[in-house]
């Protein structure tokens, strides 16, 4: 999603490419064609349409991260406070681009800037080993106030059991989350579910295509041990035991977006548990979670109006972070 000078370079000369030369014919012909002139603002305009969302990811990427949402990171979302300051710094950007091109909607509830920011580090924490990774076919998430049935009803008592949803056929493109189970998620970090990063894992996944457990990441050295390990895996019958979420073994897909859960929420255990397991997922996501986690302090449970803010300003929690978080957003960036 974020844009390299190297990036830029191309897209720039990809749209001369195509434009320029459309123009001289245009000129050309206009001598003996006067009408062939039309194909010179054509070409111009083509020349903004190659270059328009380029150019739109470059403003979104020079412009300033809001103080709300750098308060929401630094509070709620441990993995970004783990990485190093460069990393920080991509992560920010994939942020402001991710919340500037998905539209985020309240379904009978209401969407603040901390849910946001919430929604959007989901989706960047599983995308943080990648060079380039678009989430291509997401045009909106929609939050909704609880967890939601088959019909997508809130109310449906016991039968309302779902969480999270990556929406097919009439709802292609659209991802659904409960509010309550995204905030959760992001709560407690060592309790390896997150129903936002189970989602996205959904969505990586299907980068190919297909939502088949199989993600397009996945190197050659990888695939076999891995389909046969989900494979053997999923004949299991003591799944109760384990220490693996039992949903998992619903199917392929979905053992993929549990694990992946448990990989970024719990990589120590994980490794600890299976070592041939994490590092297959290492090798799928291009990031080493028990490394990045393995200065991680126990969290003391939740921070005090008059404790020092986990941002490490110095500063009361009161007159730092929390202040930020509750002071809102537009709901741009820009």
């Amino acid at each position: 999603m974020l844009v390299s000078p190297s990036d830029n370079q191309r897209n720039r000369l990809l749209a001369y490419s195509v434009s320029v030369p459309l123009a001289i014919i245009g000129l050309g012909l206009a001598v003996k064609y006067p009408i062939a002139v039309v194909l010179v603002p054509i070409a111009l305009g083509l020349f903004f349409l190659i270059r328009r969302q380029t150019m739109r990811r470059l403003k979104i990427m020079a412009s300033p991260f809001p103080e709300s949402w750098e308060a929401t990171l630094q509070t709620q979302v441990e993995y970004f406070t783990a990485l190093s300051d460069e990393k920080k710094t991509r992560f920010r950007n994939l942020v402001k681009v991710f919340l500037d091109e998905v539209q985020i909607t309240g379904i009978r509830t209401e969407v603040d800037e901390p849910t946001r920011v919430l929604v959007a580090a989901s989706a960047v924490i599983p995308i943080m080993g990648f060079e380039d990774f678009e989430y291509s076919r997401l045009g909106e998430v929609l939050i909704y106030p609880g967890s939601f049935d088959e019909q997508y009803q809130t109310d449906a008592g016991d039968h309302a059991n779902t969480l999270g949803l990556v929406g097919t056929n009439h709802l292609s493109g659209v991802m659904i989350l409960s509010k309550p189970s995204l905030i959760a998620g992001f709560q407690n970090s060592t309790d390896k579910r997150n129903v936002g990063i189970h989602e996205f894992a959904h969505l990586v996944d299907r980068a190919d295509g297909e939502i088949d457990g199989i993600p397009p990441t996945i190197t050659d050295e990888t695939f076999d041990p891995w389909v046969r390990w989900v494979g053997e895996e999923l004949k299991r019958d003591d799944v109760q035991t384990e220490h693996i979420d039992d949903y998992a073994y619903t199917n392929e897909a979905e053992y993929f977006a549990v694990l992946t859960e448990y990989f970024f929420e719990s990589p120590k255990l994980l490794e600890q548990k299976n070592p041939k397991l994490y590092e297959m997922l290492r090798k799928m996501y291009h990031q080493d979670t028990k490394k990045l986690f393995s200065g991680r302090k126990p969290k003391r449970g939740r921070v005090g109006r008059n404790s020092p803010c986990p941002c490490g300003s110095g500063e009361k929690y009161k007159k730092c972070c929390l202040r930020k978080t509750r002071k809102g957003f537009p709901k741009s960036a820009v």
